[in-house]
């Protein structure tokens, strides 16, 4: 018993040890001396945020507890808190500013209030999810003249899981207000637009790329629920896209996170 409890404690003290450093260390073993990048190790850990379904598991309001957001300004783009509102911002074209939250998350279902604040009706915002890097994430995105798509993208690139397709759901206009949400459980997800589902445009053909044209899903169905396990869990966050006219500025607000339950 008394030999146990001293393995646990040294286990303790070596995990304490470990939190505590930082950059490269050097460690004797066996006589020789080995490298050890303490540092990464403890950066691929985390915690992943789960519940029972509909307990709340993250808010955010942008009045408080800023550091879970990442906060900057080059002055091309930005990601700042204004009037408590986390609003993302694009002064150059063919942009995709983002905010990530610090929190990683499996199963969920989150909800947004945003409002576009400047720029051409060419545009999209929306929420980041599953987020890896910036190299590995998926995308739900919505546009002031009343479009919304999904996209996957992995080791930097892009495919439409769900093309942009127009939708009556969607406010449009500068100044309009509209509220997103994502519900993700295990590889499925579903889309609401102002408490609306959204389908999305899924082709026929698994290796397919998603075609909306005509007010029809071209080679495909329309469907309440994508399937893609590309990613198990991750960060949560919000986006703000340019294409050739720069400008765009969008307030978020009133973030709430649920655990989520089966989607069938």
């Amino acid at each position: 018993m008394s030999r146990n409890l001293a393995m646990l404690a040294g286990l303790i003290l070596i995990l304490i040890v470990m939190i505590g450093l930082s950059g490269l260390h050097i460690a004797p073993v066996g006589g020789r001396f080995i490298n050890l990048n303490v540092d990464g190790l403890i950066e691929d850990w985390h915690y992943i945020l789960s519940g029972e379904p509909g307990e709340l598991l993250y808010i955010a309001t942008y009045d408080d507890f800023l550091e879970d957001w990442e906060i900057y300004d080059d002055g091309r783009l930005s990601s700042q808190v204004i009037d408590g509102k986390l609003r993302i911002a694009a002064l150059t074209s063919d942009s995709l500013p983002f905010s990530i939250t610090r929190q990683h998350f499996g199963d969920f279902d989150l909800r947004v209030e945003t409002q576009v604040i400047d720029g051409p009706l060419d545009n999209g915002f929306g929420i980041v999810f599953r987020f890896q890097d910036s190299f590995n994430l998926y995308r739900f995105l919505i546009s002031s003249d009343g479009f919304y798509q999904v996209v996957r993208t992995i080791d930097g690139e892009e495919k439409s899981l769900s093309a942009w397709a127009d939708s009556s759901l969607i406010n449009q206009g500068i100044g309009a207000r509209n509220t997103l949400r994502v519900v993700a459980h295990g590889d499925r997800f579903q889309f609401y637009i102002n408490d609306a589902l959204a389908q999305v445009c899924i082709p026929d053909d698994p290796n397919g790329v998603s075609t909306f044209a005509g007010g029809q899903c071209v080679g495909g169905q329309m469907r309440d629920v994508l399937i893609d396990d590309s990613f198990a869990s991750g960060r949560l966050g919000m986006m703000v896209m340019t294409f050739s006219e720069p400008g765009v500025a969008v307030d978020f607000d009133n973030v709430l996170v649920f655990a989520s339950g089966v989607l069938e």
